[in-house]
């Protein structure tokens, strides 16, 4: 990579509310992105994308206990231009049943894919 297309990494906290993004919710093509619960210990969430992924790993990603964030994912050269959906389900669900209509219950969220593909080079 030249010095131009340098890789950005990008961290979504599933814990807050709304789901937070550092530096913001847009990437690029070969950018990372690592999911995190922040500092929700005692939660657990599984992460999918119903509308499909960006990333090269298609999940679900599961985060609790020893695991509090993801490894770093790569967002796929071939991702289309557009924003990837995504939910959290947090404690399998359970907290729903214990607390319902509490706000952790589900989140959701998406990363924005802003570059085009690198085979659709400009010319």
């Amino acid at each position: 990579m030249s010095a131009g297309t340098m890789a950005n990494h990008i961290t979504i906290d599933v814990s807050t509310t709304p789901v937070s993004y550092s530096p913001s919710p847009d990437v690029k093509h070969g950018d990372t992105v690592v999911f995190t619960l922040g500092n929700a210990l005692t939660a657990t969430a599984t992460i999918t994308f119903p509308d499909g992924t960006c990333l090269t790993t298609s999940g679900p990603y599961t985060l609790g206990g020893p695991t509090m964030a993801t490894a770093p994912l790569v967002v796929a050269l071939t991702a289309a231009r557009r924003v990837y959906a995504f939910d959290v389900d947090f404690n399998n669900g359970q907290e729903s049943r214990a607390r319902h209509g509490h706000e952790w219950d589900r989140k959701n969220g998406g990363i924005d894919v802003t570059s085009d593909p690198p085979e659709e080079a400009r010319r």
